[in-house]
């Protein structure tokens, strides 16, 4: 793209960079963190078997740094005039590296679910799985670094005597910027750290399995520390000025909820992304296996965040599956889904195609199907299924935590505005939308502005957030969310005994059977 506004020689700028499952954007941003230029570079998932989801750490890399020289360039400014690089990336997952920085196998992303027996393990055991979530705030995920790890001592242990650390998303592509092999507490709480120390833990290790392997876990650092600079070689690959600071970096769900003005205590911020995000900034330590209290920027901040990859990945299988490629078959189908009555019966949809929040098992389903039913009801019926997880999610952060009103919302479904209808309307709350898009990369440049000295604060530069009018639910729509939301429930009861038959837990499960 090209650059949005005159540049002044002694004006300074924030890089911000977002690595998400499947795109990296870097995002350079003004003194009053508006944007002035965009790169943009596709990460995409292999799934070289079933339940894999990975990609090559070179590959990471090099999208990120085309991103970076995208935005740089674009943007037409002196690159010396950046003040600090921030990243951030998705959380969980596994990206293994040598002595040297090198990587060893793929980076794993959050949505492999290869571990998943290894996950159910520890979470059926009850000592274990105590120890797991009172220190480290969360129980196991198949794609968490616990399990992982595990897996890897069973299935690839010679790739893992290589390995030297492990690290996260974001620290990665920091590491080949600056050189530094680190993490921060906002990563770092999603797999060994004990949360009331903020230091890593032993017996959190030993409860997934793991003694002897702390040699693995990488030095802590707060979000906002410095990382370095970027070096010679990373500065000819992304056009970056050599010596430029960079930060440590953070989680993106932390990056998204800054973005979106709600990394301040009692706001609640959803993104409906890569995964389905439902998080409330806190200074409390409540746990439960419902949901993560995850350590922030800062150990004294929290966020109490319940989550499942049940957002964008489960509507784009959807398209691919009707055939819909491109922006305008693409806004054409949502056009014809807004189009529908508001509370006319659509397919009820559990949008479990990768994982789900209620075990490990359970899978997606569509049910409820006429023979009048056009591709926009399977359609609405997909994007009520990703809305009713903010219910799912929200009612259990909700039995310990208050939040103000309006909700904010982000993410790329949040750019739809039949989706925020929706969301206003099984939530019973008026919802208000970011107007900038690109919220986690805003959040990872507003941090190294913090850093950099270019802002007070981190509550001042959330003031710098721009946000929609918020949507209000209709009160028409009370009784046919009331009756949706009790089906969707009732359904995941009904299915709940057949997920758990072993042959549909492995996958080895037949038509008939």
């Amino acid at each position: 793209m090209t650059a949005m506004n005159p540049r002044r020689p002694s004006a300074r700028f924030v890089l911000g960079v977002d690595v998400g499952q499947t795109a990296v954007k870097a995002v350079l941003h003004d003194e009053r963190m508006s944007p002035v230029a965009v790169g943009r570079r596709a990460s995409p998932v292999d799934r070289p078997r079933e339940r894999h989801a990975e990609r090559s750490q070179d590959a990471l890399w090099a999208a990120a740094a085309d991103a970076i020289g995208e935005a740089v360039h674009s943007s037409r400014i002196d690159p010396a005039q950046i003040a600090a690089v921030a990243i951030t990336g998705h959380g969980d997952g596994l990206h293994l590296v040598d002595a040297r920085g090198d990587a060893v196998g793929p980076a794993i992303t959050a949505v492999d679910s290869r571990a998943w027996r290894e996950a159910a393990e520890v979470t059926d055991d009850p000592e274990r799985l105590r120890t797991v979530l009172e220190l480290s705030g969360q129980q196991p995920t198949p794609g968490g670094a616990g399990p992982l790890l595990l897996w890897m001592v069973r299935h690839e242990p010679a790739m893992l005597d290589r390995a030297r650390t492990m690290l996260f998303c974001k620290d990665v592509v920091r590491l080949r910027l600056t050189g530094l092999v680190a993490t921060d507490l906002s990563d770092a709480t999603a797999s060994f750290l004990d949360t009331r120390t903020a230091s890593w833990s032993p017996d959190v290790l030993a409860a997934y399995g793991l003694t002897g392997l702390d040699r693995m876990l990488p030095e802590l650092r707060l979000s906002a520390d410095p990382a370095g600079t970027v070096t010679r070689g990373a500065a000819g690959r992304t056009g970056l000025a050599e010596g430029t600071p960079v930060i440590i970096g953070l989680h993106d769900v932390q990056a998204a909820s800054l973005g979106m003005g709600a990394l301040i205590p009692d706001r609640l911020a959803l993104v409906a992304g890569s995964f389905s995000t439902n998080g409330v900034t806190t200074t409390r330590s409540d746990v439960d296996p419902r949901w993560q209290s995850r350590l922030s920027i800062t150990p004294d901040l929290r966020i109490a965040m319940s989550t499942s990859p049940t957002a964008s990945p489960s509507l784009e299988w959807l398209l691919a599956l009707l055939g819909v490629s491109g922006d305008a078959a693409r806004d054409a189908l949502f056009a014809e889904a807004t189009a529908l009555p508001p509370e006319e019966g659509v397919p009820l949809v559990l949008p479990y195609l990768y994982s789900s929040p209620v075990g490990p098992t359970a899978s997606a389903t569509l049910a409820g199907v006429r023979g009048w039913h056009s591709r926009a009801h399977v359609l609405r019926g997909m994007l009520e299924g990703i809305a009713l997880m903010h219910h799912w999610h929200t009612s259990a952060l909700g039995e310990k935590f208050d939040w103000q009103q309006p909700v904010v919302l982000g993410g790329g479904l949040a750019r739809s505005p039949l989706y925020v209808r929706l969301v206003a309307g099984v939530l019973r709350s008026p919802v208000q939308v970011v107007r900038n898009e690109e919220v986690g990369a805003f959040g990872a440049a507003a941090l190294a502005g913090v850093a950099a000295g270019l802002f007070e604060s981190v509550t001042a530069v959330q003031d710098l957030v721009e946000k929609a009018p918020p949507v209000e639910p209709t009160a028409a729509s009370a009784d046919y969310w009331a009756g949706i939301i009790g089906s969707f429930d009732s359904l995941g009861a009904a299915l709940d005994p057949w997920w758990g038959r072993a042959d549909v837990a492995d996958g080895t499960v037949r038509a008939g059977g």
